[in-house]
């Protein structure tokens, strides 16, 4: 019987926080404005909250919610992991089967052991432990500063692979077998080239070619010359690469330090917290000059020529003047924007901590796979306004590339040809146990035939004896 060359791998329960960061990035997306229906202005409570034109105070929210939830499911850990330890030692105190009191007690110690550890490992390494969650902010802060101002067009995301390997090999044992290479081939040649290919073609199509812009000409048009590409590039993968590396090392401090992820969760909010914070107070003071005014939305109270990336002053201003507004926002908006951003935070390290930083590739790509097919869909009319069907069909093509190879990569689709599939885990596994098998067979033959060499030779004696 023909084996299917492609087939499914076993799906581990934890893939649901990979849906749950898609579901939650996606939401998170709709609370102020309606992505997929660019007129409609209000977000998915009906109306534009004084909140959507402030960036940085959204952000600086962001980092509240990391603080509070990380803070609260930090202690619900603990008593979580002190109950347990108390359980243990009632059971143990109870049980008369002294083999699980013995059990229970080495369960029991290893728990206490690695919690020990990681408070232990936390404090001798703080500065470490913090220099990783502030990298972890600030090149989050770098990006997101690139895509308000719509450079986003010209980062080529592939080069981030390059980044997460050379790091997890560093710190962890990465054999990169057949499958793994092929995968990453898909990713990093016909991928990466039809990213390049999508820079350089226009983006929209309105029909008269006269707001036709590719990407290095809507760079010009914001910073005056095409050849601020190169810088704007280089910072790109410079952010990239530090946030590749935070995203590892945070990984290293959950699997070898013991750290729980919601303590790192708490800790880069507070680095993300401060750097916000800090960013707000600047931009409440410096105007922005002419060119980005598509960015800059927050105007100033007594001149509406006067805009700014942000200011504190102005949206405390324009809250309390927005009515029973005002009420909805603070105790409806406000909250529901903290958990959907916590939730969608969290979800990412937990996925870190299950799997690896591969995996938030791959939720990066269903999610603007999913995003800009049904914004297609739903705007069929008028949709080259906002990107043509050349771009469209490169950029989609790029995400099923990248979701099938991750796909393979992550051994959740399997190639069975060629191969292929020789090295994947469930068949190491498999073949472990075969090797097991004919080891204790060829043991049961051995023991087998030695008792018959004892038998015969026992016989042979005996029949001597007798004949004598």
């Amino acid at each position: 019987m023909l084996k299917c060359p492609i087939g499914l791998g076993r799906c581990s329960k934890y893939l649901i926080f990979i849906l749950g960061t898609v579901v939650f990035k996606t939401i998170n997306n709709f609370i102020f404005d309606d992505r997929i229906n660019p007129k409609n202005e209000g977000g998915i409570f009906g109306f534009v909250p004084v909140l959507s034109n402030h960036f940085y105070i959204q952000y600086f929210l962001r980092y509240i919610s990391y603080i509070i939830g990380g803070f609260i499911l930090e202690k619900v850990l603990i008593r979580k992991t002190e109950t347990e330890k108390a359980n243990i030692n009632y059971s143990n105190e109870e049980s008369n089967d002294s083999q699980a009191s013995e059990n229970n007690e080495v369960d029991s110690q290893r728990s206490l052991l690695i919690f020990n550890e990681r408070n232990k490992n936390f404090k001798l390494k703080k500065y470490e432990n913090l220099f990783v969650c502030t990298s972890y902010s600030i090149s989050r802060e770098i990006v997101r500063i690139l895509y308000k101002f719509k450079f986003d067009k010209i980062e080529i995301w592939t080069f981030e692979i390059l980044f997460i390997l050379f790091f997890l090999k560093k710190y962890f044992v990465i054999h990169l077998y057949n499958y793994k290479k092929f995968a990453l081939f898909i990713i990093l040649i016909p991928t990466t080239i039809l990213l390049v290919t999508s820079t350089i073609l226009p983006y929209t199509n309105y029909g008269d070619g006269s707001l036709d812009k590719n990407s290095y000409e809507e760079i010009e048009s914001t910073t005056g010359s095409k050849y601020y590409s190169i810088p704007i590039s280089i910072v790109f993968l410079f952010a990239t690469m530090f946030l590749s590396y935070s995203r590892v090392k945070s990984k290293v401090l959950m699997d070898l330090r013991y750290l729980s992820p919601y303590l790192i969760i708490c800790y880069i909010g507070i680095a993300g917290a401060i750097l916000t914070l800090i960013i707000l107070i600047f931009s409440s003071f410096l105007k922005c000059w002419d060119g980005i005014d598509d960015i800059c939305l927050v105007k100033d109270l007594k001149n509406d020529t006067i805009l700014y990336l942000d200011n504190a002053y102005i949206y405390f201003h324009n809250l309390g003047n927005s009515g029973y507004k005002m009420y909805i926002e603070i105790f409806l908006v406000i909250p529901f924007f903290l958990i959907i951003n916590f939730f969608e935070f969290a979800c990412e390290i937990l996925v870190i901590y299950f799997f690896n930083p591969y995996f938030i590739l791959l939720r990066d790509n269903i999610y603007y796979f999913g995003i800009r097919l049904v914004f297609i869909i739903f705007n069929y009319k008028d949709y080259q306004k906002y990107i043509s069907l050349t771009q469209f069909l490169i950029l989609e093509l790029s995400e099923l590339l990248s979701i099938f190879a991750f796909g393979i990569y992550l051994e959740i689709i399997e190639l069975r040809f060629c191969g292929l599939d020789r090295y994947l885990k469930r068949n190491s596994i498999k073949r472990s146990e075969e090797e097991n098998n004919d080891n204790k067979d060829n043991k049961l033959i051995t023991s087998m035939s030695s008792e018959n060499e004892y038998y015969e030779e026992n016989n042979s004696e005996m029949d001597m004896s007798n004949s004598n």
